[in-house]
């Protein structure tokens, strides 16, 4: 069998076919067909990742059905919360992945399984939070997805709040084959059940360099006093050839719409103040001097900050917006598999003897 020597870091490779999601010609990024900007105006969270499970936009009885299901499957049994709280692991992306990996789940077939999973991670988050900081008197599985999220994420109900918050968990649902998502299809490939892809992936998020990038963002934003001050922070860093968090996309090479829509929320959201300012100074600067567009997790960042968000939460939020397009690519993977064993060069020594 003849070998193709492809790119480092598979940039550029298609290496299967999907029907979940992708970008178009005009840098649109598409659920199931569907642009995700039209989406997040028209539909709510439930009924979208319902379309990106299932390929098919949910009648009203199918939607509340699922939301029905999100909220009793949400449900965290007493021994594992005994768990947690014996761990009392600071970091909650850690306990996401291990409970997630541990946890005696109901449900057999895949699809049930998926979605049971995916029901847990607010309340994962929640006991994981409690763990640490002590108990929060807050009813954990009432509302919608978004509004119960949010509730845990910031103690409020807030109807409105929630409606932002859940635009951005839509935005983050789903993007074809992420490294996260390729990790879990590499993983399902295999054919190990969907608690091991799931672990996969969320290992994979964990990354600086895949959904770790928000919460570095926060960091150096909110730190500057001028705009001065935060372009010469900028130049330091690519005088010293470091990336910048926020900037620059495998797939969008233009503009990245996702972000320019949450600027736009983020706009509505809180209003145009010195921050903003300076994120619109990077982001025009990074263009005019590198040609590297800003991306989401740059606003994205800015977002949840404006939402009340704490940054420890950042990575987390992703991940439970990600859980159902990873659930969706499980499915995917598993409908038409062949296991993913590619071949690496060679380029250590030969012929050493002892």
């Amino acid at each position: 069998m003849n070998s193709l020597v492809v790119p480092k870091g598979l940039e550029g490779v298609i290496v299967d076919r999907t029907e979940i999601s992708t970008t178009d010609q005009s840098g649109n990024l598409l659920y199931r067909g569907y642009r995700v900007v039209d989406l997040v105006e028209k539909l709510d969270f439930e009924s979208v990742a319902l379309l990106v499970l299932t390929g098919k936009i949910p009648d009203p009885e199918a939607r509340s059905r699922f939301s029905d299901l999100l909220k009793t499957n949400s449900v965290i049994e007493g021994k594992v919360r005994e768990i947690i709280r014996v761990l009392r692991e600071p970091n909650i992306m850690n306990n996401l992945r291990s409970i997630v990996s541990l946890y005696p789940y109901k449900n057999r077939k895949n699809l049930d399984l998926l979605i049971e999973i995916a029901s847990k991670f607010p309340s994962i988050i929640f006991y994981s939070d409690v763990a640490i900081r002590g108990w929060r008197d807050i009813e954990e599985t009432g509302g919608t997805y978004a509004e119960r999220l949010y509730r845990i994420l910031t103690g409020r109900d807030d109807r409105e709040n929630s409606k932002f918050f859940e635009k951005l968990l839509i935005m983050y649902m789903e993007h074809e084959f992420n490294s996260s998502t390729f990790a879990l299809r590499v993983t399902a490939s295999t054919l190990a059940d969907p608690v091991c892809g799931i672990t996969s992936a969320l290992s994979a998020l964990k990354g600086p360099l895949h959904g770790g990038a928000n919460s570095e963002v926060l960091d150096y934003l909110l730190k500057f006093k001028s705009e001065d001050e935060a372009i010469r922070f900028i130049e330091n860093k690519l005088s010293r050839k470091e990336k910048i968090m926020g900037f620059g996309h495998r797939v969008y090479k233009v503009k990245d719409p996702r972000a320019q829509y949450i600027k736009s929320q983020l706009k509505k959201l809180h209003g145009y103040d010195s921050v903003m300012k300076y994120a619109e100074s990077i982001e025009s600067y990074m263009w005019q001097e590198r040609h590297i567009p800003v991306n989401l997790d740059f606003y994205g960042a800015l977002y949840m900050n404006a939402l009340g968000i704490e940054e420890r939460f950042f990575l987390p939020v992703f991940a439970s917006a990600r859980v159902f397009g990873w659930s969706a690519h499980y499915i995917e993977q598993v409908s038409s598999n062949k296991i993913i064993r590619p071949q690496a060069q060679y380029v250590g020594p030969v012929g050493l003897k002892l």
